[in-house]
């Protein structure tokens, strides 16, 4: 058998994240946010420092080509005078690698100096928009805020960094809407990743929400858009890496996520984590954390999700696990539900497209060798749907 059927790399390049937890502070009061505890400290420059040098000094060490330092809070750019200090120092100074630096941000505070200063150094600091949907969803979620928002401005300047959606369960009955609509924005990418450690059956309000059935239905109203576009890029919810489902858990040589291995996290107190999640955590219990080995997907597998061929593309979160359930493996059932919704809808996307995977954005660039193996993995797919009862 061809090696690409035995194995799938996630990481097409070796890089690694130094993220810098910049601020607790935020202007707003998400409805899915995980920060519980929100406070004043901003991350010292010597701590910065510190961890920007480690990162460097590791890539050194381990081969990595490049390194991200990602500007993380809370909302990042309430501690703007720090993140300017810090690359007023970075560079300034001489790397032994590439590296880029970049910030999610809720946007709301984008205006005046920030946003001359963000324009005058976009070829050295990329930003990403935080970006729930249309105007009625992104209000929902993130304290009316969307009008406030310049989205022309960071379409513009990093067409190539797209936004980040979080659905929740009040706003997944428009939830087509919301991608579609980002879509016709013009943002060529959305990183779009459903809330965990939250109640799916209920929204923000109490309301009961059936929300399997809404996802199905939303997802494959989705899948025919993307049918009738084939220019567009799928979203990565249905875009399945069918060919991590064919390589199986044993195949893999990288984990869905980075926390600890690509990803180490700096706060402000100078602890060292595998995500910013972590730090939750810490300041709940008010202490230092101990460390966690999250080395290997396979040392970090949930008891219940043995024999799930799905489990090499479900997106568990070991930071939201520890935060719900003071366990990295044990992985959140509404994710699992929400990733056979979506992965059912995919696969028969990806299934009709496989009839001409020229025509595709979402095929075109693959290889025979990587085409067949995306089939299997899709034929993989629906019989274990069949087998295990979730379609007739």
């Amino acid at each position: 058998m061809d090696k690409t059927y035995r194995t799938y790399n996630y990481e097409k390049f070796r890089r690694c994240t130094c993220t810098l937890y910049m601020t607790e502070c935020c202007n707003l009061n998400c409805i899915y946010c995980y920060e519980h505890i929100k406070g004043m400290k901003v991350m010292p420059m010597d701590v910065a420092q510190e961890g920007i040098r480690a990162t460097f000094d590791r890539a050194v060490q381990e081969g990595i080509e490049y390194v991200e330092i990602l500007f993380h809070g809370g909302e990042p750019f309430m501690a703007f005078a720090r993140i300017r200090e810090i690359c007023n120092w970075l560079w300034t100074q001489e790397w032994p690698v590439k590296y880029i630096c970049y910030a999610t941000t809720n946007g709301t505070l984008v205006k005046g100096e920030l946003k001359q200063w963000l324009l005058d150094h976009k070829e050295q600091f990329y930003v990403g928009l935080s970006l729930d949907g249309t105007r009625e969803m992104h209000n929902r979620n993130r304290s009316n805020s969307y009008d406030k928002l310049d989205l022309a401005f960071f379409r513009d300047n990093w067409p190539e960094q797209g936004v980040k959606m979080t659905p929740s369960p009040g706003t997944i009955q428009t939830l087509a809407d919301g991608v579609i609509h980002i879509h016709e924005l013009g943002f060529k990418r959305n990183n779009c990743s459903f809330a965990t450690g939250i109640d799916w059956e209920h929204d923000e309000l109490g309301n009961a929400v059936d929300y399997k059935r809404i996802l199905q239905e939303q997802f494959m109203q989705l899948a025919l858009y993307y049918l009738s576009h084939p220019d567009i890029m799928p979203v990565d919810m249905l875009n399945v890496k069918f060919i991590a489902v064919a390589a199986g858990l044993q195949g893999m040589t990288d984990k869905l996520c980075g926390a600890g291995t690509i990803m180490r996290c700096w706060t402000p107190d100078g602890q060292c984590l595998p995500c910013h999640l972590f730090y939750e955590v810490s300041k709940e219990r008010g202490e230092r954390l101990r460390e966690f080995d999250l080395s290997s997907p396979q040392k970090l597998q949930d008891e219940r999700c043995k024999g799930c061929i799905l489990e090499p593309v479900c997106p568990t979160c070991y930071g939201g696990n520890f935060i719900t359930y003071g366990d990295v493996s044990k992985r959140d059932p509404y994710t699992c539900e929400i990733t056979k919704l979506r992965v059912l809808a995919g696969s028969w996307m990806i299934g009709q497209m496989l009839e001409t995977p020229e025509k595709y954005t979402a095929l075109k660039e693959y290889s025979e060798d990587e085409l067949a193996m995306i089939a299997r993995g899709v034929l993989m797919t629906q019989q274990y749907f069949e087998e295990t009862g979730l379609v007739d």
